[in-house]
C-alpha cells in the first residue's frame, strides 16, 4: 500500500509539472512562426532626408525637393536610370505635362498645374507613394490594407487570390493582389484608370498597366519599396524605381484628410 501511494505522489506530481510547462512553453512561441514579416505601422514619406537610410541605397524623399544628382524626390527616377524610355506619342504627353498650363496671364509656368489631383482625381497606386503624407499598413490573415492620410484612400491586397479575376473593371486603385516571399509582400496590380499620373513629374500610363511592387523592412524604422513598372503602350521597356520611408511613432494616427474641400479653400480647383 505504502508503494503504491509513492507512485500515486508521483504520478499527481508529474502532471502538475507537466500542466505548468506547456502554457510557458506556448507563450514563447514566437508571433512570426508562419514567417510573415511584419510591416504594420505608420510610415512617412515626407522626412526630407538627404542621406540614405542605413542599409539602403538612394535617397529619402521629400516633395517637389531635389535629391543627391538632382533627382527630383516626387518621382521614381534615380541616378541610374534618370528617364525610362517613352513611345513618341506617350513622350509628348509628358513634356506636356512638364509643361503646365501656366498661370492666369501665361507669364509663368507650372509644372503641377496638368496634375489630374488638381481636378480632385484621386492619385495612382504609386502616385501616392510621391506625396507628403503618411499612410499606414494593416496586415490582415486574408488581405493587406494600405491607410492613405492623403484624400483618406484605401488600398487592398488580396492575399488569398492566386490570379486577378477574368474582365475585372477598371478602377482607381485597381486589382491587387499579394503573395509573401521571404522578408518581402509582393504586390501585383493591374486594371487601373489611364487618367492618373505615375508619379509626381507627370509620367503617364495606359490602362494596360501592370505594377510589381515589393514592399520589404530591411531594419525596423525603414521600409523599402521597390515598383516595376510595365506599360508596352506607353514604355519601351519595364523600367523600376524604389522609395523610401520612415517609421513614425507608434501612438501616431492617420488622419482624414479630403483633397477638393483643400483645394476649394486655396483657390486651386480647375473646372
Amino acid at each position: 500500500m505504502r508503494h503504491y501511494f509513492l507512485g500515486l505522489v508521483v504520478v499527481v506530481v508529474a502532471v502538475l509539472a507537466f500542466s505548468f510547462v506547456m502554457p510557458a512553453q506556448s507563450v514563447q512561441k514566437p508571433p512570426t512562426a508562419k514567417g510573415i514579416p511584419d510591416l504594420g505601422g505608420v510610415w512617412n514619406n515626407s522626412a526630407g532626408r538627404d542621406t540614405p537610410a542605413e542599409g539602403i541605397e538612394g535617397p529619402g524623399f521629400a516633395f517637389e525637393a531635389i535629391g543627391r544628382g538632382g533627382i527630383p524626390r516626387n518621382s521614381f527616377l534615380t541616378k541610374d536610370d534618370p528617364q525610362p524610355s517613352m513611345k513618341p506619342a506617350a513622350l509628348e504627353k509628358f513634356n506636356a505635362n512638364r509643361e503646365g498650363i501656366g498661370i492666369k496671364d501665361g507669364s509663368t509656368a507650372d509644372p503641377n498645374t496638368l496634375d489630374p489631383r488638381n481636378s480632385c482625381f484621386p492619385p495612382s497606386p504609386t502616385q501616392f507613394y510621391t506625396i507628403p503624407f503618411p499612410f499606414e499598413i494593416r496586415q490582415l490573415p486574408d488581405e493587406v490594407l494600405l491607410l492613405f492620410e492623403y484624400d483618406h484612400w484605401v488600398r487592398r491586397i488580396d492575399l488569398e487570390a492566386k490570379q486577378h479575376p477574368e474582365g475585372y473593371p477598371v478602377t482607381w486603385m485597381g486589382h491587387s493582389i499579394g503573395r509573401y516571399d521571404g522578408d518581402t509582400l509582393v504586390v501585383d496590380t493591374v486594371a487601373m484608370h489611364d487618367k492618373t499620373w505615375l508619379d509626381g513629374l507627370g509620367h503617364p500610363h495606359s490602362e494596360a498597366l501592370h505594377l510589381v511592387e515589393r514592399l520589404r523592412r530591411p531594419n525596423h524604422d525603414t521600409l523599402e519599396i521597390t515598383v516595376q513598372f510595365d506599360d508596352p503602350e506607353i514604355y519601351t521597356k519595364p523600367w523600376t524605381g524604389k522609395k523610401i520611408f520612415q517609421l513614425m511613432p507608434k501612438d501616431y494616427k492617420v488622419m482624414e484628410h479630403v483633397t477638393c474641400e483643400e483645394f476649394l479653400e486655396l483657390g486651386k480647383h480647375r473646372y
